[in-house]
């Protein structure tokens, strides 16, 4: 299960590249696509730019949802209560009500297709308990995958 999952983060990844980045080589374009087996960087450009991209947000809140299901925390039929703040999120969003439940393979769905701001506001109270302490596990997991030069806030 989590050779499947991280299989799915990379090419979800890699999709959104070959599908948002301009391959023109500007100062706006970054990328990296790294071997899973070796390690080795086979393609990097602007790696390491300051970038501000909302989507990999997304991304990490994604990722920590696997993980989370990987380790057996949650599983896809786990259900989360939406709360007011999830609720007040734009622009885009599912539409959930405050005290709606929503199951985490709908959360997933949601971020991937939609980019929901709701459910991703609804997945970090679900696994944290605050949104504040959902940032600083991303930022830890962001740590431990290297990523040295990311934060979030």
């Amino acid at each position: 299960m989590h050779f499947f999952f991280i299989k799915l983060f990379i090419v979800f990844i890699f999709s959104n590249i070959l599908t948002t980045a301009p391959w023109a080589y500007n100062s706006r374009y970054a990328a990296i696509v790294i071997d899973e087996a070796t390690g080795q960087v086979l393609h990097a450009e602007n790696a390491d730019c300051q970038r501000h991209p909302a989507s990999l947000t997304k991304k990490m809140t994604l990722y920590i949802l696997f993980k989370a299901l990987r380790n057996k925390q949650i599983t896809l039929n786990t259900r989360f209560k939406t709360s007011a703040l999830a609720t007040r999120q734009i622009p885009s969003k599912l539409g959930l009500q405050v005290g709606q439940t929503i199951d985490v393979n709908s959360i997933i769905r949601g971020l991937i297709t939609k980019s929901a701001n709701d459910a991703a506001v609804v997945a970090a109270e679900g696994l944290s308990g605050s949104v504040e302490k959902f940032v600083a596990l991303m930022n830890k997991t962001a740590k431990e995958l290297g990523m040295k030069n990311t934060r979030f806030y």
